[in-house]
């Protein structure tokens, strides 16, 4: 519970280049996703959970697996600087959001990058391989990678990342930024669900349904960053914003 990083944070033009960071980021890690996705399926002989998720594999080109997840490396490291603007947004008016928050940024870069993205391709790539060689031996490595190397990494992913989105709704909602209450809907959990929906009309069966299916959590980042980037208060409303807070940085106002 250190105050590293908390105080004088409240700047509105770093505010504003780490918003536009998470623009970038969120289309960078979009095409990514949007790569690894675009293929058709084959899951006539899909068993399990692991050979469905991998059920486009042979329809995927070794370029777009690769520029799939390097794309979406960047991308996402990007998106997970851009978080602190969020965390500059309510470091000030609540340190214990503030921490809460960071943790879950940390989190966020540390395995979802490399750790959950990457894999996803790299994945793929051994799968469409071994399936050319071998199905039984492909279908027993696909339980493994999906198993041993994925899930575990997705769960961990998922108890950093959740809090952080639960901490950003309340952050806001409570007035502990210079937003209105209203911009807690500018969130990841409200901005996906276009993606999914369009891609379920479109198909999920169809190359197309899965690439727009797959970029459903990009949609969702660039609902978030692009929404507060749109919507970002003026410079005098930073300040009254500022001037509200008490001069002790442990007390919390709410609005």
């Amino acid at each position: 519970m250190n105050t590293i990083g908390i105080d004088h944070n409240l700047n509105r033009q770093r505010i504003r280049k780490l918003l536009i960071f998470g623009v970038i980021g969120s289309v960078l890690t979009g095409i990514g996703d949007f790569l690894v996705g675009y293929g058709e399926q084959v899951s006539a002989d899909a068993k399990g959970l692991a050979e469905m998720m991998m059920a486009n594999a042979l329809n995927l080109s070794d370029a777009q697996l690769i520029w799939g997840g390097l794309l979406g490396v960047i991308g996402l490291f990007l998106e997970g600087l851009a978080c602190f603007a969020i965390y500059r947004l309510m470091a000030d008016s609540s340190q214990k959001y503030a921490h809460i928050y960071r943790a879950s940024i940390f989190g966020y870069i540390w395995l979802a990058p490399v750790g959950c993205h990457m894999n996803v391709g790299l994945m793929n790539y051994a799968y469409k391989r071994l399936l050319l060689l071998d199905a039984a031996v492909a279908s027993e490595a696909a339980n493994v990678m999906i198993w041993a190397f994925c899930v575990p990494l997705w769960v961990l992913l998922i108890a950093y990342w959740l809090p952080g989105m639960i901490t950003q709704f309340k952050a806001f909602a409570r007035g502990y930024t210079p937003y209105p209450a209203s911009a807690k809907w500018f969130s990841v959990l409200v901005g996906m669900w276009p993606a999914l929906i369009i891609a379920a009309i479109v198909g999920p069966g169809s190359a197309l349904g899965g690439g727009i299916g797959t970029m459903f959590l990009s949609f969702g980042n660039l609902f978030m960053f692009g929404g507060l980037l749109a919507t970002l208060p003026d410079q005098k409303r930073f300040e009254q914003f500022e001037a509200s807070l008490p001069t002790s940085s442990g007390n919390e106002v709410r609005r």
